[in-house]
C-alpha cells in the first residue's frame, strides 16, 4: 500500500520520537468509526483499524449538512484522522501544508492560531463542531481534533461575522461504541515531552451512554531562549442516545498553557536574525481556558429534524510580555514591556431547522437557523514602549522594568443572526444553492457612523455533475467582519465587508481513493486595517481595501489498498 502526502521541514522544527500504544476491549465493525494512533510493534501484538482515508467525499462545513463534495459549489480542504495522525502536527498551523492557498499565519507570536486563506488572515477565528470557537487566546490542542475542514471563503450566511479568506472548522473526537483505549510518549529536542491519553466506550456496558476522555500533558522548551511550550488539557465527553430519534453530546474541557509571546525574528542588514532570542527572562505565561458543550439532534417527522449546539468559554490569563516593538535602526529595536491581565466570557447559541422534501418537482435541503453570538472582554495591563532598547545581536536583559501607565478596556459584543439556506435538486444534473442572513450587532459597541449594527449577507452557487465522479460550479458568498479596534479618536471604523467569486472543477478516481479539484477565485474586502505607527498597541488607521485572485489546484487520497 502507498500512503504519501506532503511535508515541509520549517527553520526550527522539533525532531519527535514517538511511541504508541492502542488496546481494544471489542472488535470493531465495518459501520463504526473509531480513530486510533499509528501503532508500532512492542512485545504483544497490538490490533489496529484500517483506516485509509486521505481522501474525504463529503464534508458538513460549507453546507452544514453531511453532503457530497461534488456537489458543493465551493472549495473544501479536508484534513482527514489518517492524516492529521501520520504526519502528527501538533497545531493548527502545521496542517497548511495539505490544501493549497493556505498558509500558516503569525498567530500574535504563539498566542493564538491563524491561517492565511487566499491572502486574507483568518485572525485567529475558528469554528468547533461548526459553532463559533474560543476567540481569544487558545491554540487547540490537536489530539482532541478527529478532523479538520477549511471552506475557502467565508460564508457569513451560515457563519455570521468572519474573516473572508474562509472558515476553519475543528470537528473534535467523539464517544464511541466500540471500547478503546490509547496512550502514546513522546520525546524531542528542546526538552520536549508529551504524553496522551484517549479512552472511550460504553458507559457501564449501556449502549445509549457512550463516553471519551482524552488527556494531555506536554513539556517543552523552543529554539529561542526564554520560551516554553508546557500545557495541560483534559477533556471528558459524553454521549446520551435517550432515543433511536435523537442524541445529546456534552462536551467539558480545561487547559491550561504557558507560552511566552515569542516576538519571533527581525530582518536587518538584509539578513534575518534567527539565533537571537529578544523575549526577556522575566518574561511570563499563565492561561487557564474552559469550555463547556453541547449538541442536541433529534429527528421530528419525515425528512425533519431539529439541531440545538452551544459553547460557554471562559478564559483567564496573565501574561508578561518583555522584548522589543520596532526596529529603530539597522542594529537597536525598542523595548517593550507589558503586563497584561484578561479575563474573558464567550457563550455562543444556535438552534437549526432541517428539512428534506420534494416541491414542485425538486428535491430540496432547507437550513432555517437562529443564532446567538456574544463575548466580554475586560482587559488591564501596565506598558512601557521604548523604555529600554535591545542590540538586535547581542540583547542584553540587564536592566530594570520600565516605568509603565494604567490602560484598561471593557469590549462586549453581541451578534443575534437570523438565516436560511437551501441547496434545490433542479435535475439529476444541476443542483442550486443560496441563502441570506440577516444580523443585528449590540449597539454599544459600534458606533452608529460605522454600519456595524447590522448586515445582510448572501450566498449562492451552481453546480454541474455530468456523472458521478466529475462536478463543475460557481460559487459566490459574502463576509461581514465588524472593527473592534479603535482609531486614535476613539472610533470604531467601518465594518469589513468581503465579497468572492469562485468557479472550479472537482473530481475522483480509482474506486473514490484519488480526488483532485482545481478553482479560479477573485476575493475582495474592503475598511481593512493596521496599527497606528504613532500607537500601535492601542490604535489602528484605516488602509482601504484589498484584493487577492487566484488558481488553486489540490491532489489528495492514495493510489492503493
Amino acid at each position: 500500500m502507498y500512503k504519501w502526502y506532503c511535508y515541509k521541514n520549517l527553520h526550527g522544527h522539533r525532531i519527535q520520537a514517538t511511541l504508541y500504544l492502542s488496546i481494544f476491549l471489542s472488535p470493531l465493525s465495518a459501520a463504526e468509526t473509531i480513530q486510533s494512533l499509528a501503532p508500532v510493534t512492542v512485545t504483544a501484538p497490538i490490533t489496529v483499524e484500517d483506516d485509509t482515508d486521505y481522501f474525504s467525499e463529503t464534508a458538513g462545513t460549507a453546507t452544514r449538512i453531511h453532503a457530497s463534495l461534488l456537489q458543493t459549489p465551493y472549495s473544501v480542504g479536508v484534513i482527514s484522522q489518517k492524516a492529521l495522525s501520520d504526519s502528527q502536527v501538533q497545531r493548527l498551523g502545521d496542517t497548511a501544508m495539505f490544501i493549497s492557498g493556505v498558509g500558516q499565519g503569525a498567530g500574535l507570536g504563539g498566542f493564538n492560531t491563524d491561517l492565511i486563506i487566499r491572502g486574507f488572515s483568518t485572525e485567529g477565528g475558528a469554528y468547533l463542531n461548526g459553532v463559533l470557537d474560543n476567540q481569544k487566546f487558545q491554540v487547540r490542542d490537536m489530539a482532541l481534533v478527529e478532523r479538520i475542514e477549511i471552506l475557502k471563503g467565508q460564508s457569513s450566511v451560515l457563519y455570521g461575522m468572519g474573516a473572508p479568506g474562509g472558515t476553519v472548522n475543528y470537528i473534535t473526537k467523539k464517544p464511541q461504541f466500540s471500547s478503546q483505549h490509547n496512550a502514546s510518549v513522546a520525546l524531542g529536542n528542546y526538552d520536549y515531552s508529551r504524553l496522551v491519553f484517549d479512552s472511550t466506550g460504553k458507559v457501564n456496558g449501556n449502549s445509549k451512554v457512550l463516553y471519551r476522555m482524552i488527556a494531555v500533558g506536554q513539556l517543552a522548551d523552543d529554539f529561542r531562549d526564554n520560551v516554553t511550550n508546557d500545557k495541560s488539557t483534559l477533556a471528558p465527553s459524553l454521549t446520551w442516545h435517550y432515543a433511536d430519534s435523537g442524541s445529546i453530546n456534552t462536551e467539558f474541557e480545561y487547559s491550561y498553557q504557558n507560552l511566552p509571546y515569542r516576538f519571533d525574528n527581525v530582518y536587518t542588514l538584509g539578513q534575518v536574525i534567527y539565533d537571537q532570542s529578544y523575549v526577556d527572562p522575566r518574561a511570563q505565561s499563565d492561561r487557564d481556558y474552559w469550555r463547556f458543550s453541547t449538541a442536541l439532534a433529534q429527528d421530528l417527522f419525515s425528512g425533519w429534524s431539529a439541531h440545538l449546539s452551544s459553547n460557554y468559554f471562559h478564559v483567564k490569563r496573565h501574561d508578561v510580555l518583555f522584548g522589543f516593538n520596532t526596529l529603530i535602526n539597522p542594529t537597536t529595536v525598542e523595548g517593550l514591556y507589558s503586563d497584561i491581565y484578561d479575563h474573558y466570557n464567550q457563550f455562543n447559541l444556535r438552534g437549526e431547522l432541517h428539512g428534506e422534501f420534494n416541491w414542485w418537482g425538486n428535491r430540496h435541503a432547507l437550513i432555517v437557523g437562529v443564532e446567538h453570538n456574544e463575548s466580554d472582554d475586560y482587559r488591564h495591563r501596565l506598558q512601557s514602549l521604548g523604555g529600554f532598547t535591545l542590540n538586535v545581536f547581542n540583547p542584553d536583559f540587564d536592566h530594570a522594568i520600565p516605568t509603565t501607565r494604567f490602560a484598561a478596556r471593557n469590549i462586549a459584543m453581541v451578534e443575534d443572526g437570523y438565516y436560511l439556506n437551501d441547496q434545490i435538486d433542479l435535475t439529476k444534473q444541476w443542483h442550486l444553492s443560496g441563502g441570506l442572513r440577516y444580523s443585528i450587532f449590540n449597539p454599544d459597541t459600534y458606533e452608529s457612523q460605522s454600519t456595524g449594527k447590522n448586515a445582510l449577507t448572501a450566498n449562492a452557487g451552481l453546480v454541474f455533475t455530468p456523472s458521478d465522479k466529475v462536478s463543475g460550479y460557481f460559487g459566490y458568498s459574502q463576509s461581514f467582519l465588524p472593527n473592534t479596534d479603535l482609531d486614535r479618536n476613539g472610533h470604531f471604523l467601518p465594518a469589513k465587508r468581503g465579497e468572492l467569486v469562485e468557479l472550479g472543477i472537482k473530481t475522483h478516481w480509482f474506486k473514490h481513493r484519488l480526488g483532485w479539484s482545481a478553482a479560479i477565485y477573485q476575493l475582495d474586502q474592503d475598511h481593512l486595517s493596521s496599527p497606528d505607527p504613532d500607537n500601535p498597541s492601542d490604535y489602528v488607521v484605516s488602509t482601504g481595501a484589498g484584493r487577492s485572485r487566484g488558481f488553486e489546484t489540490d491532489l489528495s487520497g492514495q493510489l492503493s489498498e
